[in-house]
């Protein structure tokens, strides 16, 4: 009957499992992960982009707190005439007088705070945009090394950190790409290599 058969079910399950179990795994990618905002605090070149863009961005931050008292005075100046052409005392001559010339002066200041503004546009603007191309350089930099390395380790697969929820040790390999990263580049400015706070584009005053 059928219990002639068990003992060959139970080879063949165990069998099959076994098949399986190796399939899936042979199958599995070899992985390799990378953790870009660390090489971000350790790569050379990273750092020394950083250190030169925080250097524009306080450059430009000084320019426009420059430019915005100046926006400020004006505005100060305006205020300070049409409450004086509010005075009560003051003649309907002297009123409208005043008021011709608060006009003027509102002019002035319309004029000087949308140049303001422009101004801490494209301050940003030129911030963000030099922000944007070192991510774009220093990605180049890690997928270039990590394909080696991947290459010389058999990895198949090279998976950003920020990606994934869980992820053994043992298949982080950033420290390797950071030492060749930093033995490989030629620093123009070695002097530049403090870690530095994210560049922060600047503001405007109030």
């Amino acid at each position: 009957g059928l219990g002639l058969l068990a003992p060959f079910t139970m080879k063949f399950t165990a069998f099959l499992f076994a098949w399986v179990t190796a399939t899936v795994f042979a199958a599995a990618p070899n992985v390799g992960i990378v953790d870009e905002s660390e090489v971000m605090k350790k790569y050379s070149k990273a750092l020394e982009i950083q250190a030169d863009i925080r250097k524009s961005a306080d450059t430009s931050q000084a320019a426009v707190t420059e430019r915005g008292k100046e926006v400020e005075q004006l505005k100060a100046d305006l205020d300070s005439t049409v409450k004086r052409a509010q005075d009560p005392i003051l003649s309907e001559a002297g009123k409208k007088s005043l008021m011709s010339e608060a006009q003027v002066k509102n002019k002035a200041f319309q004029e000087r705070y949308s140049e303001f503004q422009q101004f801490v546009s494209s301050a940003n603007a030129t911030i963000q945009q030099r922000i944007a191309e070192m991510n774009k350089q220093i990605g180049a930099d890690i997928r270039t090394q990590s394909e080696k390395i991947a290459k010389a380790k058999g990895l198949q697969i090279v998976l950003s950190k920020g990606l994934t929820v869980y992820v053994d040790g043992s298949l982080d390999i950033t420290e390797e790409v950071i030492k060749e990263l930093n033995a490989n580049y030629k620093s123009a400015n070695p002097t530049a290599v403090t870690p530095v706070p994210a560049p922060a584009a600047p503001g405007t005053t109030g």
